[in-house]
């Protein structure tokens, strides 16, 4: 490691995206305010890891090899999971990330965030008018709502995110300044609407013995749970849903997804998993009222748009609330899915340079 060393000057920042499926790191230069390009990635089986000092003595090694002497502002690590004193408890790896320790080992300043803060700080750094960053959803007559400020000099954005699990946060520019704040709303309470989603509700609870929270509808254990419920109401769930049912679990999301083109009992769950998908992210949009816009990232959304914008399925029940009075205040707000996946690994360099000054 002698040829990498700390350099308060350098516009270089090596940033991680840890997950429990992939570990990514990358090595991004800061060329504006907002302009931060990935100029290298490697990316490993989080589980093949030891520990994220493992990755990243690999990934330095990788980088180096193409630059013979490396200097670095800092280092800024996202991981799925709670952080707290600049330590991530990872929620799905049998390790956690250690900014402090890091920092220590390699004498680079480390900061560890929230993946969903890495994502709302790459945010601002997407291009509403490139289609392969955001895809806007129209609301049902066509239109779609300019981004608005809270109040003046300062606008709120928030993400929300169907993954393996689910994703919250939320993003506040306030004169120039971003500062990302991370939630775990995906683990509240589920709020049933209708007689199938309140049986739904019954299924889980009879399963588990416990009141499943929203991430348990919401995601790809969601689209799992839903496709059960809804196979378990049928005599006969047919061929493709029974192959499916014989999967392990953790494999079946993408399988339904697939199937949903041509099965019934998969579409009506893709149906029903976008609808609960909308009720829960108008939910998100009252509570931080994100004027900025409300972000869809998290993979599924930008896997199966077909499901999202059919008949304006998603705005259709985004816009749905029993208070009328809430229309006007939900319809100001744009929404957008997130189609750039790597987006994480440039908003953790802008995050290191919020954080740090």
């Amino acid at each position: 490691m002698s040829t990498i060393q700390y350099s308060e000057s350098s516009p270089l920042v090596l940033t991680g995206d840890i997950g429990g499926t992939n570990t990514t790191l990358a090595l991004v230069e800061r060329l504006g305010p907002s302009d931060f390009t990935v100029l290298d990635q490697i990316r490993f089986g989080s589980k093949e890891l030891s520990s994220i000092e493992e990755g990243l003595e690999k990934a330095l090694t990788h980088f180096v090899q193409k630059n013979s002497k490396l200097n670095l502002k800092g280092i800024c690590l996202s991981g799925a999971g709670p952080v707290s004193n600049n330590l991530c408890h990872t929620s799905n790896l049998p390790w956690d990330i250690d900014g402090d320790g890091i920092s220590n080992s390699l004498g680079i300043p480390t900061l560890v965030i929230n993946d969903f803060s890495a994502i709302c700080y790459g945010v601002p750094l997407l291009n509403p008018a490139n289609p392969k960053q955001l895809i806007p959803l129209n609301h049902p007559d066509g239109s779609f709502p300019k981004p608005q400020e809270f109040r003046a000099n300062c606008s709120v954005q928030a993400v929300v995110g169907a993954g393996t699990g689910l994703g919250i946060g939320y993003l506040i520019k306030d004169r120039g300044h971003y500062t990302a704040h991370p939630s775990e709303g995906g683990h509240s309470d589920f709020g049933a609407y209708d007689d199938r989603t309140r049986e739904l509700q019954s299924f889980l609870h009879e399963k588990w013995g416990i009141n499943a929270g929203t991430e348990q509808y919401v995601s790809g254990q969601g689209i799992v749970n839903i496709h059960e419920f809804l196979s378990q109401k049928q005599e006969n769930p047919g061929i493709v849903s029974s192959q499916i049912l014989s999967q392990p679990r953790d494999q079946r999301a993408p399988l339904i997804s697939e199937a949903a083109k041509n099965d019934q009992l998969c579409q009506e769950t893709m149906k029903l998993f976008v609808e609960m998908y909308a009720r829960f992210a108008s939910t998100i949009a009252l509570t931080f009222l994100p004027k900025g816009g409300l972000y869809l990232a998290g993979g599924i959304a930008s896997k199966n748009l077909p499901w999202f914008t059919e008949e304006n399925r998603f705005m259709v029940h985004f816009l749905k609330n029993y208070k009328q009075t809430m229309g006007p205040a939900l319809s100001e707000i744009p929404v957008y899915i997130v189609d750039d996946y790597g987006i994480s690994l440039p908003g953790a360099a802008l995050g290191f340079f919020a954080l740090t000054g």
